[in-house]
């Protein structure tokens, strides 16, 4: 067999998409012996984000020489990054590249070289480096590549296998240096995650195709004991796995590790001085994309629940139907159901924020108030749906994706995309014709079903109905912040004041906001309100009902308490607040009532 004494970029390119696919293959099993930062099941999730945007953004991209096409790697893996062992990957990615500047064709002892550039990148990248992590592999790795290129010259085969064999060897010893991992007796997950993409990589290198690799570790019983890991997780002290990217002129990554420390752990900071990712583990997410915002232009802002993660990688299998939905929905804090929430994002002027995260209602609905710039809202990426997917695959049989009307938002369109890539046999993507309270009681329904062991074909067959008995009217105050938000000309407010008119709008079978009545006057809303929505409703149906206010709390109290004397056969009444998906354009001292026809 011929040596392969260089890689060019087409042949690094090829090397990579192997390495990707392995790990591809194994994202199951790394969730499954995820327990370091937190236990939240969700490392192959995210490593394999991270992988893919490299094949997605390098497919019909592939450079002829070694540094332009890890320049592209490099970028690629920076935006795509997520979690922590994502945004480590990335500013080794980034290391390998700055290592390379000059390289057209890579040899043996110019990789190693570039590996090792990329191992230190790494490990400056986080504020706390812990040893028996991926951290560690990557040092052990790029240390043994440069010991060989000292003694003798090898054809990329056997150094690189020799190579892998010291990063197995340091895989193996992560339990001895990480004690929560012996405790739960597996290694490192995103180590791990790293030595399959370097078998991928040899793999190719050694049998020159681009095979599909399975592995049999990923169908084995995985022996994890989640509840003895419980009690670490639940003293953690953060809740959201918070990330963005900075775009700047000169980022001071010092200065900006300096001024993000204080707020959360698990800081790592990747990327050049004109390009930043954030990842961080805080309580406010909001205080961390204002402190990015000094540094550049914050983008891609992100709040993932690790909590909630928790919570569903404690089975020790996967069980029954996961419910997503996106944050249009407004469902009640205190129910005991398992609803996976995609957020919205939104802008005042140059400060982002995660809906339902970043920012409390009230907070929400003052900044609107005051902040003469009107909140921008960005619907959910299809990555930001696919990336929710893959997570829940490793933890459910199936998944229902119910969102907000395709007619109002793209929302149902992004999931749509996702789910076609990541799994379209066992994840059905609905529009839910409804939005708020309205699909909140939908949600609420279809995960009341999934509860109770319904299967996905079960909970299908029944939601058409369900959609259908589910009803929003909502009574908006000021008309100035619908027309503000470009919903409604300024002539329609214009002739309303006049008249002294509000319309009750509902959303239509198709999914449209439209008139369903008009309210005269805005003094009394909810006694109005009120006595609409009961007009509206059967008197031989029993109905459970949602109570949603932006920031008038004492009135959506009057209106639920109306509603409840004025009817007899409810089951189930929730008062809630207003979330920014209907608040943006509803406005402060607007009511809506979501009735839903029980069966």
């Amino acid at each position: 067999m011929n040596k392969i004494t260089y890689l060019d970029g087409t042949r690094l390119h090829r090397a990579m998409v192997a390495g990707v696919n392995n790990v591809l293959s194994r994202q199951d099993y790394l969730n499954k012996i995820n327990v370091f930062p937190v236990p939240d099941g969700d490392t192959g999730t995210n490593m394999a984000f991270t992988l893919t945007s490299i094949l997605d953004s390098t497919s019909n991209m592939v450079h002829p020489r070694v540094d332009d096409m890890l320049a592209l790697i490099a970028d690629a893996a920076l935006d795509g990054a997520r979690g922590n062992s994502g945004v480590i990957l990335a500013q080794f990615f980034q290391g390998l590249s700055d290592g390379a500047a000059g390289v057209e064709k890579m040899t043996p002892e110019s990789f190693a070289k570039a590996v090792k550039f990329g191992a230190e990148y790494a490990r400056d990248a986080l504020a706390e480096p812990q040893e028996g992590t991926i951290l560690t592999v990557l040092t052990d790795f790029s240390n043994r590549l440069i010991e060989l290129i000292q003694s003798q010259n090898h054809d990329f085969e056997h150094f690189l296998e020799l190579g892998i064999n010291e990063a197995e060897k340091s895989l193996k010893n992560t339990p001895n240096l990480l004690a929560v991992l012996k405790k739960a007796g597996v290694v490192d997950a995103g180590a791990q995650g790293f030595v399959d993409f370097l078998h991928g990589i040899f793999s190719f290198i050694k049998n020159g195709d681009l095979k599909g690799f399975k592995t049999d570790l990923a169908s084995k019983q995985i022996t994890v004991d989640m509840d003895d890991n419980r009690a670490d997780f639940e003293n953690s002290e953060f809740r959201y796995c918070t990330e963005c990217i900075i775009k700047g002129n000169k980022i001071i990554h010092k200065d900006l590790r300096e001024s993000l420390l204080t707020n959360g752990n698990s800081l790592v900071i990747a990327g050049s001085k004109k390009k930043a990712k954030v990842h961080i583990h805080v309580n406010d997410p909001s205080e961390v994309f204002k402190i990015c915002s000094n540094f550049g232009t914050v983008t891609g802002e992100k709040a993932d629940d690790m909590w909630q993660q928790q919570e569903a990688a404690q089975s020790h299998k996967t069980k029954g139907v996961a419910i997503v939905t996106d944050s249009g929905a407004d469902i009640p804090d205190d129910i005991d159901l398992d609803i996976f929430v995609v957020p919205v994002r939104y802008n005042f002027g140059d400060i982002g924020y995660v809906d339902k995260v970043s920012q409390t209602p009230e907070e929400f609905f003052k900044e609107l108030e005051t902040n003469p710039n009107h909140p921008q809202t960005s619907q959910p990426t299809p990555g930001d749906f696919r990336r929710q997917y893959q997570f829940l695959k490793s933890h459910y049989d199936s998944i229902i994706s119910i969102h907000i009307p395709h007619e109002l938002s793209g929302t149902y369109q992004s999931a749509l995309n996702a789910a076609k890539r990541v799994d379209k046999e066992n994840i059905t993507v609905l529009d839910g014709f409804s939005a708020s309270a309205g699909l909140g009681l939908i949600v609420m329904k279809a995960a009341s079903l999934a509860k109770a062991g319904k299967s996905l074909e079960e909970i299908n067959a029944l939601l058409p109905e369900i959609i259908s008995s589910s009803k929003i009217f909502l009574a908006i105050k000021d008309l100035k912040y619908v027309v503000r938000g470009g919903r409604l000309p300024a002539w329609v407010k214009t002739v309303a004041d006049f008249l002294n008119i509000r319309p009750v709008l509902s959303t239509k079978d198709n999914g449209t906001l439209g008139a369903a009545g008009i309210l005269l006057g805005t003094k009394n809303l909810p006694e109005k309100l009120g006595k609409f929505v009961l007009s509206k409703m059967e008197a031989d149906t029993y109905y459970t009902i949602i109570i949603g206010h932006s920031n008038t709390a004492d009135d959506g109290k009057l209106l639920m308490d109306l509603i409840q004397k004025g009817h007899t056969k409810i089951e189930k009444i929730y008062l809630i607040d207003m979330g920014c998906a209907l608040g943006v354009h509803a406005g402060p001292g607007s009511l809506v009532a979501g009735i839903q026809a029980v069966n």
